[in-house]
């Protein structure tokens, strides 16, 4: 196989992760709280991505074309109303923090529930967790002020842990809009009054749709391109074989 041919195929292999990656952001594009990746090309001397942008596709696809990683874009997205008292937004920096079982986990996404053992839990079940630990919700009339106190008709349970990371690039996704920092990243748990909580509201995705259709359509184009480069390349070493067998 000749060298453009090769240049080309590694290039169409990028054009499909990056179509990939697009294909995904559209797909959560009414995702609460989703963050979406950024494709980013890179040259680098040992064709990997740098260790704390946590790579999500193979750094060094190949000698003949640039390494490309994931970047997910920690924008936030337009605040939706909807009025249920479980449902909590953060307006500026920070993420819920989210006891899983695996661990801790952080997201922006805020619809949540009470769980089977009355605590404030994710759709999943799993704890939202307060400066003292599990909210526990045993009433009926929920509310949550600017500052994230918890009250239960009436009286003070809690008040939400929100955590920020000074680089937010060393999270990396673990699915369903949830994040763990990299080993040996810790994140700071910010005090009363450092985050606006919005009760009522949620975290819509940060996904530009008009922009990613756009992008969307790019790649088709140049991927197209490559393959008719390698669609070109192949016809002319075949004419070539063909002629210098006949000539022989």
């Amino acid at each position: 196989m000749s060298g453009t041919i090769y240049q080309a195929a590694a290039g169409a292999l990028l054009q499909q992760m990056r179509l990939d990656m697009l294909t995904n952001n559209l797909a959560n594009i009414n995702t609460t709280g989703y963050k979406a990746d950024v494709p980013v090309f890179q040259i680098l001397d040992d064709q990997s991505a740098p260790a704390a942008e946590a790579p999500a596709i193979p750094g060094g696809l190949s000698p003949y074309a640039a390494s490309m990683y994931a970047r997910t874009n920690f924008a936030p997205g337009p605040l939706a109303r909807t009025g249920n008292p479980l449902d909590v937004a953060v307006a500026g920096r920070g993420f819920f923090e989210i006891q899983a079982p695996e661990g801790s986990r952080f997201s922006r996404k805020g619809n949540f529930t009470v769980n089977e053992q009355g605590v404030l839990a994710t759709t999943e079940g799993w704890p939202v967790m307060g400066q003292g630990g599990e909210i526990s919700i045993d009433g009926s009339r929920i509310e949550i002020n600017d500052n994230g106190d918890v009250y239960v008709d009436g009286e003070a349970v809690d008040t939400l842990r929100i955590v920020d990371f000074a680089e937010p690039g060393q999270l990396r996704k673990t699915g369903q809009t949830y994040f763990v920092p990299e080993e040996g990243t810790e994140g700071e748990i910010l005090e009363e009054g450092a985050a606006q909580i919005v009760q009522g509201f949620l975290e819509s995705s940060n996904v530009d749709a008009i922009r990613t259709m756009t992008e969307l359509i790019e790649t088709l184009r140049v991927f197209e391109s490559y393959q008719r480069i390698i669609r070109t390349a192949d016809e002319a070493t075949s004419k070539t074989v063909n002629e210098v067998g006949r000539s022989a």
